[in-house]
């Protein structure tokens, strides 16, 4: 994508409630907005959601432009594991696969 200094994002692909989650293989960066998505929230609920953590706000990317894809708020692994433990216990079973 033209935002990423790489020029491609490896991922690997999880479909979930009609959306794909993805986890870029290299960094580890999980695409937050399928997630979010997928737990049937808005988009603009993400930014209220990231603006109430200011501890993870400067280790998020959001992507704009290039590959619609990929667009949206990407986040480390980790945090996006712990984000899902707060808030996705509606489709904890379906994230086992990516999270344990």
């Amino acid at each position: 994508t033209s935002t990423d200094s790489r020029g491609h994002i490896p991922v690997l692909e999880y479909p979930l409630r009609g959306q794909t989650i993805m986890i870029d293989t290299e960094t580890r960066m999980c695409h937050w907005t399928g997630i979010w998505k997928a737990l049937g929230k808005s988009k603009a609920d993400v930014v209220r959601l990231i603006e109430s953590q200011p501890e993870i706000a400067g280790r998020i990317r959001k992507i704009r432009g290039g590959y619609l894809k990929v667009q949206g708020t990407w986040m480390p692994y980790e945090i996006a594991q712990e984000l899902c433990r707060r808030v996705a216990w509606d489709i904890r079973h379906d994230l086992v696969p990516l999270f344990g």
